[in-house]
């Protein structure tokens, strides 16, 4: 069987073979630069990473190729999966000084994300200390030995490479609890302004995404807030932009597959002839073409084809009738009627 230059077998069953890698990338380059296709030196081999990430950015995030218009790459919308986590109600606890023994249980993995219900007054957990003792962020907070909580999980980690927002709500698993409507991605300020009024756990209704504590070894991440905090274990969809991460030797391939493959091939090497090559625009030229033929083709492979009729009805309307809908209600929950 062939092998590639990067010691992967080409096979027809392989979309793998057609996608360009980093190796290949690197090569090209390398060829194009006059310094060969490897066995680079430590100053040539930062030059080519340099011209990669480049090329690599400016198809991730094409400048303007429509007067007033960028592209949204639907490669770069992958489906999230949040699954809740039920209340944590096992044991009893002592509290003295903000620092919470748990007796009967195993305080779980997540209880820095966590907020302890006592008797109704709410505290959030700074830290988890063991498998029995967890630390509050109120270092007043006391209750007496064999006092019962409620540990609750409002907050959630988002994916790595979650770029700070989700493509409209999260939605139910298909078959779990249908007839709910779906989760309102809203502001953190509207999530902190309920919790003033209730903050117990129940099924939630809104929610909201917001940075996490930059550390700059893994550097930024994201988690999301649901409000009401969860009761029980839900699982919820919703697609997000991501932050595509650059790829090296073990990270091999791109985002796109194979229909990208040339297109970041021609932005690298646009990106070294911009750079290296005086008087020629060749590889610069060719990659606005394939840029611009790969947005066309992503934009009519994953658009909608039928936006719906456009109607409100409203010339159906009779003269008294003053209500906004007059579809016929299809279901109606705690009070809510939801019509067609």
């Amino acid at each position: 069987m062939p092998i590639l230059n990067d010691g992967t077998p080409v096979s027809a069953a392989s979309a793998s073979a057609m996608t360009i890698s980093y190796a290949q990338l690197s090569e090209e380059v390398g060829e194009y630069l006059g310094i060969g296709r490897d066995s680079f030196s430590d100053l040539e081999a930062t030059r080519v990473n340099s011209i990669i990430r480049s090329g690599l950015r400016q198809v991730y995030y094409p400048q303007h190729f429509k007067e007033g218009m960028t592209h949204q790459w639907s490669f770069m919308r992958p489906e999230a999966q949040i699954v809740t986590t039920a209340a944590y109600t096992t044991g009893t606890v002592t509290i003295s000084s903000g620092v919470v023994t748990l007796s009967g249980g195993t305080w779980p993995s997540w209880s820095e994300q966590g907020e302890l219900n006592i008797n109704s007054q709410v505290y959030t957990v700074n830290v988890r200390d063991s498998d029995t003792q967890i630390t509050l962020d109120d270092l007043t907070a006391t209750a007496a030995a064999g006092t019962t909580h409620s540990l609750n999980r409002p907050s959630y980690d988002l994916p790595e490479g979650f770029d700070g927002n989700f493509d409209g709500n999260l939605h139910y698993k298909t078959g779990d609890n249908t007839l709910w409507p779906s989760i309102k991605i809203t502001s953190p300020a509207m999530v902190r302004g309920r919790k003033q009024t209730y903050n117990g756990s129940d099924r939630p209704v809104i929610a909201s995404v917001q940075p996490k504590s930059f550390v700059a070894a893994t550097g930024q991440r994201w988690e999301i807030t649901f409000y009401p905090s969860p009761s029980d274990s839900w699982t919820f969809y919703g697609r997000y932009k991501i932050s595509p991460l650059m790829i090296d030797g073990s990270s091999k391939y791109p985002l796109g597959g194979v229909a990208m493959a040339e297109v970041f091939l021609e932005s690298c090497l646009a990106v070294a002839e911009k750079r290296f090559v005086e008087d020629s625009k060749i590889h610069q030229q060719e990659f606005a073409r394939l840029l611009a033929q790969a947005i066309n083709h992503d934009a009519d492979a994953f658009s909608a084809d039928f936006l719906g009729y456009n109607s409100d009805n409203s010339d159906s309307r009779g003269l008294n009738d003053n209500t906004r809908y007059v579809g016929n209600a299809i279901h109606s929950y705690e009070g809510v009627v939801y019509r067609d």
